[in-house]
């Protein structure tokens, strides 16, 4: 897990590091030895995130780690008119990327993070992306992506607060010059997305495992399309827990917490949601035990929330190299704009009847898997999930807007299989894999029964993905790396009464750095070696070849 989870590496140990899948750029963490501590005066953190508590799959986007200047260099294989949501970048270190590509393309990245004080840590990211040229074969799809973001950790005498601000401004030209989703007729197809996120996170410098523990998040979320809909969301969250050694002998710890949170969400009306989540965890040699329930209500819905189970358990064998895991639980969550304009920003632009996102419930959702690390040199992971859920998002061509989208829910029972291995063949050549299958079952509900063709496929999702991505040293000076990304074919739904298949995406991307000296290096990128024109979404398709030239400066 990142250092801003570290507070609850050991009681959260299933939570945020064994059922939630691992980062693509990191090896699979299993410790080699079990020290029952909680290093609370380590928790002061660079970027103030909440550990996650839900099971996920991960989220399989082409990207490529820079070893040498510890930051990471994202290379998407999906179009870039796709809206992509860069808050999740990380601030690590100080230093600059700035290139130019074919269709006169800027590409810059500044990352600035330093300790201004004993007590205080600031951190500063710009981005910016884009392409001045039209695609050749198609109109008007040009593209620009801002980003700003700005954090700053503050140690107090009995506590700490974290504050983080993220602004993102991204355009589109849509493919098509007669499109207006806007309702100033002088945009002519150009889609502007703004959104900004603001958070504050308080948690208190305990350094005893045997004391009260407290967190307390604030966050809000603006996410907007010029002239569209628009949303304003807030979230709180308080997590209380205590340690001590209750049960058995000494050096295995439980853990007594309780998560409370409350969300709001206000688009053309307010949806708003609250839930409880206590639980008791053990850890210990070999084990670790998660025990718990969920308990969620929505205020504003004639439907009510939710009990789910929320029972998670790990079992390590061989110095803790091998960890079986499993786990049982479900939610109700809130469907928001900000996660649908970062699937998809061609949704159409003045969605009034928004009651119709409601919740989208997670009745049952199983995982269970295998993690393991041999040889010192290989990482790898096996797990498969299973859920029942009411609402899942999913697009479909619009009939009022061409060229635009509609959403639509539907109940489905989803199933995921997926694989990682990470390999370090040696300290020159490192190379990552990974591979999901995913099936969809549709089940007949409310809003599709008079609809039956949109329960025909799950629109936009592949059966199965796979990434393969390796680094390469060559010596001191000569670094290169590889990442290539396949779908399998899906399926698009048009104007609700034709279904097309979208040519499966093959995306192969090279980089190479020459590094003049420790701090300065030059680097060249080649995106969709082999020309694939795929579309992610149908009508808008990716770039073709690209490249880019530039240099990266890491400064003190």
């Amino acid at each position: 897990m990142k250092n801003t989870n570290i507070f609850v590496a050991l009681i959260l140990l299933f939570t945020s590091t064994l059922l939630n899948a691992q980062s693509h750029n990191e090896e699979i963490t299993i410790e080699g030895s079990y020290i029952p501590k909680i290093q609370k005066s380590e928790r002061l953190t660079k970027r103030p995130e909440m550990p996650k508590r839900e099971f996920s799959i991960p989220d399989y986007k082409v990207s490529t780690q820079d070893f040498f200047y510890n930051y990471k260099v994202e290379l998407e294989p999906i179009s870039p008119l796709q809206y992509i949501n860069n808050q999740k970048q990380e601030i690590t270190n100080n230093f600059i990327k700035a290139g130019f590509g074919t269709r006169l393309s800027p590409d810059f990245l500044f990352c600035h993070y330093s300790d201004i004080s004993k007590k205080t840590s600031l951190g500063i990211g710009i981005m910016h992306n884009s392409t001045w040229l039209d695609m050749k074969d198609y109109v008007n799809s040009k593209y620009m992506n801002n980003a700003f973001n700005v954090t700053m950790s503050n140690r107090f005498s009995g506590f700490q607060l974290h504050s983080h601000i993220d602004y993102h401004y991204d355009m589109y030209y849509l493919n098509n010059d007669t499109l207006n989703f806007n309702t100033d007729s002088n945009l002519e197809g150009k889609r502007n997305i703004h959104s900004l996120n603001v958070k504050l996170l308080a948690n208190n410098n305990q350094t005893s495992y045997k004391s009260l523990y407290d967190e307390f998040l604030l966050d809000y979320s603006y996410s907007g399309i010029q002239g569209g809909v628009q949303e304003n969301y807030i979230k709180f969250n308080a997590h209380l827990e205590h340690s001590n050694s209750w049960f058995r002998k000494s050096n295995d710890i439980q853990t007594l917490s309780i998560d409370v949170s409350a969300d709001i969400d206000n688009i053309s009306q307010s949806l708003f949601l609250i839930a409880a989540n206590p639980y008791l965890a053990f850890d210990g040699n070999y084990y670790n035990l998660h025990i718990g329930l969920r308990v969620d209500a929505k205020t504003n819905s004639t439907s009510m929330g939710g009990i789910y189970p929320d029972i998670k358990g790990s079992l390590y064998l061989f110095d803790r190299n091998f960890e079986f895991y499993a786990g049982l639980g479900g939610e109700t969550k809130i469907n928001t704009l900000k996660e649908i304009l970062a699937e998809n920003p061609f949704i159409v632009s003045d969605l009034t009847n928004l009651g119709e996102f409601d919740y989208e419930k997670t009745w049952l959702s199983f995982q269970g898997g295998l993690k393991f690390k041999a040889l010192n040199m290989i990482n790898g992971h096996l797990g498969v999930r299973y859920r029942i859920i009411d609402n899942k998002v999913f697009y479909v061509s619009s009939l009022t807007q061409p060229n635009a989208f509609d959403i639509i829910l539907n109940n489905c029972h989803v199933f995921n299989f997926n694989a990682d291995i990470h390999v370090k063949i040696n300290n020159e050549i490192k190379i990552v894999g990974d591979f999901a299958y995913n099936n969809y079952d549709f089940i007949k509900g409310y809003d599709t029964d008079d609809a039956p063709i949109t329960r025909a496929h799950a629109w936009y999702m592949p059966k199965a993905e796979f990434t393969l991505r390796g680094v390469y040293k060559y010596n001191q000076n000569w670094n290169f790396n590889i990442a290539s990304y396949v779908e399998g074919g899906r399926y698009a739904l048009i104007n609700y009464n034709e279904i097309k298949k979208m040519k499966p995406i093959v995306d192969i991307q090279l980089g190479c750095d020459y590094n003049l000296n420790e701090d300065i290096s030059f680097y060249a990128e080649i995106k969709n070696l082999i020309h694939n024109k795929y579309q992610m979404y149908y009508g808008y398709p990716s770039y073709g070849f690209q490249a880019f030239l530039g240099f990266k400066y890491r400064f003190l």
